[in-house]
């Protein structure tokens, strides 16, 4: 796997400008951080993060030191792209081996080994000979210590790719205007 860029600080502090879903998941887990590097479960409410959100949000539970990922909570809009539920199961109980599992495990493991945001697209599977592209927000989260234990995701779907794309992946603190550039010239060139 390459080794993610690792972004400065932001010249727009308006994260995913074009994503309203995540820009508010992500002012959402900023504002409940309350000057800490990141917020800890017990201030994150499922509930409060709203109807609109929720559908596209997951909590994903980080065991033995992300060494494995557990899906607590799994948004309706997420469970059906994936066509199943997966809330309760293990990655590995869910996911086939292979590049791409391996790609989504170190998206986690980017998050807890930086302790910060890390922001993803690539092609999404959902049906036989048909790929979407898929934009995911990783928002890392403690319980009380200093390791991080849980991470809230952020999934959004769009656009049926019209060919290949390379996955993308950036570890950042709220650098938006450069992601977006970024994922602007990703796109431009799958077009």
């Amino acid at each position: 796997m390459a080794t993610p860029t690792v972004l400065p600080p932001p010249a727009d502090p308006r994260p995913f400008a074009d994503d309203s879903t995540l820009a508010a998941l992500h002012a959402y887990w900023d504002r409940h951080r309350r000057g800490r590097v990141v917020p800890d479960r017990k201030d994150i409410d499922p509930i409060a993060i709203g109807a609109a959100l929720l559908p596209h949000v997951a909590l994903v539970d980080v065991v033995d030191d992300g060494a494995r990922f557990r899906n607590r909570l799994v948004g309706t809009a997420i469970a059906e792209r994936w066509g199943f539920e997966t809330t309760g199961r293990f990655f590995d109980e869910v996911m086939s081996p292979g590049d791409y599992s391996d790609f989504i495990h170190e998206l986690y493991r980017d998050s807890c080994r930086h302790r910060a945001p890390v922001y993803s697209e690539s092609l999404f599977r959902w049906d036989v000979g048909s790929h979407m592209l898929t934009r995911r927000l990783y928002l890392p989260m403690t319980y009380g210590g200093d390791g991080i234990d849980m991470i809230l995701v952020g999934q959004t779907f769009f656009g049926v790719a019209r060919g290949p794309v390379k996955p993308y992946r950036a570890v950042f603190n709220g650098a938006a205007a450069v992601i977006e550039r970024q994922r602007r010239e990703i796109l431009a060139a799958a077009s």
